[in-house]
This record gives structure tokens, sequence and C-alpha cells, in this order.
């Protein structure tokens, strides 16, 4: 009997793109786009409605929930039912221990020097032509914030802009076929893009440098969810404004981003994850107490030939 198989990806570039890959070469029953956070709930949820081949791609799980992945994991090997899980985003120990387990029912890779749709690319060997190349290159260009494209940062701003049903309606794009769908670049051009610009603006008149032992910090407060922490990061250096490191606060969380630490390691302290240059932390922090993590942080680094002046 074929199996059930659903597809469970992020819903940036990256993750659309995994979706789009994987889907063709398995042509799933079901496609689902979750956040971060929610990504134990929709791959029990589709456990729950009997698909028995999972995909997961460009999610890390969270290491809060190990214990309810752990009790889903023993229900899906009592049923047989098979987990497939690429990541490029770095994992907990703990993570990986919890999930090593359960080798019989989960295989799962994750490489932070890539991107996930290029994981997902070389795992399951797809042939390289013109449109998936085109979807790597996106993700690559989202993901590690390269610039260039103009076109991936429609898609960013769009995909944050909106919620479920557009990003839906990119996935449906993309696996037509169309990587660059004139409803997007329309709704963009005259719902998105200055709204988005002026969204920005504030961001920047409201960020604050900290400096601490010559350590400089720039902190972008109460920012709107829906502006890219790398677009915020992007303009202030284009304004002479530099950092070692820099937080960007939203209601919901904070991402941090340096060229000088593993930002990685802080994020996991606090229950966050991410790679190397660029992480996050859910939920509230004390900034005074990240602050002070961040300058031991840096201080401990012994990279003073790069350090800013």
């Amino acid at each position: 009997m074929p199996k059930k198989r659903a597809v469970v990806t992020h819903w940036d570039l990256d993750g659309l793109a995994s979706n789009v890959l994987i889907s063709r070469y398995i042509n799933p029953g079901k496609q689902v786009l979750s956040s971060v956070t929610s990504t134990f709930k929709y791959l029990k949820n589709v456990y729950e409605e009997g698909y028995d081949e999972i995909w997961v791609a460009d999610l890390n799980p969270q290491p809060g929930e190990l214990r309810n992945y752990e009790e889903l994991f023993k229900a899906m090997h009592a049923r047989g039912c098979l987990v497939r899980w690429l990541d490029h985003h770095l994992w907990p120990v703990e993570v990986e221990e919890a999930f090593s387990k359960f080798r019989d029912i989960v295989s799962y890779m994750n490489d932070p020097s890539t991107v996930a749709a290029d994981l997902v690319a070389n795992y399951l060997g797809v042939v390289r032509d013109r449109y998936t190349n085109m979807l790597i290159d996106l993700a690559f260009d989202d993901d590690w914030f390269q610039g260039r494209y103009e076109l991936t940062t429609v898609y960013r701003r769009v995909l944050r802009f909106y919620k479920w049903d557009i990003r839906y309606r990119a996935l449906e794009s993309l696996m037509k076929g169309d990587v660059a769908p004139q409803w997007l670049l329309e709704l963009y051009r005259l719902e998105v893009k200055n709204v988005y610009e002026n969204l920005i603006r504030e961001a920047i008149a409201r960020a604050e440098l900290v400096e601490r032992r010559g350590v400089k910090i720039l902190v972008f407060q109460d920012v709107d969810p829906r502006v890219h922490p790398g677009e915020l990061i992007h303009v202030a250096e284009k304004n002479g404004i530099f950092s070692h490191v820099y937080i960007v606060r939203y209601p919901r969380g904070l991402s941090l981003r340096s060229e000088y630490i593993d930002v990685s390691k802080l994020a996991l302290k606090y229950g966050g994850g991410g790679h190397r240059r660029i992480a996050g932390i859910p939920g509230k922090i004390n900034l005074e107490t990240l602050l002070g993590e961040i300058v031991k942080s840096v201080e401990e680094s012994r990279i003073r030939s790069h350090y800013i002046t």
C-alpha cells in the first residue's frame, strides 16, 4: 500500500523552496507551512491525520518541546510512521541526543554551512535544472542576506507583511514553476513597498547605540514583526552605524546578528537558536542580562584586530 506522505516546512523563501523540491519528488498528500515555534504542533497534527511518512525542512526543534517530541516519536514508532528531517540551523546537543534515540523512524540531517533547499536537493539527488538552481539561489540570497536579487526583497517583504493565505499562494505559484508571479509583484508595488520602508525608517530612528567597555551594541527597540532584521542592519550600516552586535527586539522575541561572536551560542542559552552569525530568541528577555553576556562574549572572542574603533 502506498505511503501517505506530508511535508512541513518553514514559510520563508528557503522553506518554500524546500517544500517545492520535496513535494515535486514525493508528491505529498498535504503541504504545510509552519513557524519554528509551531513545528511540533503541525508535526503532531499531520501524524494524527494518518500520514505515515512526514518530511520536515528548514525548521529546528525547540529544546523546550523535547519531552513532547519523545512521546510523539514513541507513538510514531508503534504505528510505523517515518520522519525525514532536513535542517540547516544549529541544533543543541540535547536535541541531537533525544532524536538519536529514535533513529529507526527518524532520519535527520542538519548542516549550518548551507541552506535547507540546497540540503534537500542534495539529499534527494534532485536534478539541478534552471528552476531548481533559481530556487536554491533565492534561498541563499534571503537566508544569507546576499542582496543579489531584487526578487528576494519582494518575497521577503511580502511573506513577512502578510500571513498564511499569501504564503500558501506563493507556494502554489512556485509549485507551478512561476518564480516571479505577477500577483506577487503587484501586491508588493501597490501595498507593501512604501509601508515597509516607512517601518524601517521608524525602527532606525528609535535605535539606541549602547557602548560597554569598548563593545558597541546597536539595539532596535519595539520593531514591527513584519520588518526583517537584516534589512534594518543593512540600512544602519549604510548610514555609517556599525556595531559588534545588533539586537532587534520584537514583541515576541528578538534577533541577534554579529560578525564578531557566535550568537547561536548565546541564543541557545535562552531557548533560541540559529546560525553562528544570525540567531533568534523567543519570548521576553532581560536586556541588561543579555547585554552583559554579549560584552563578555566579545571580550573573550580574541579577535582584537577586528574590533571597531
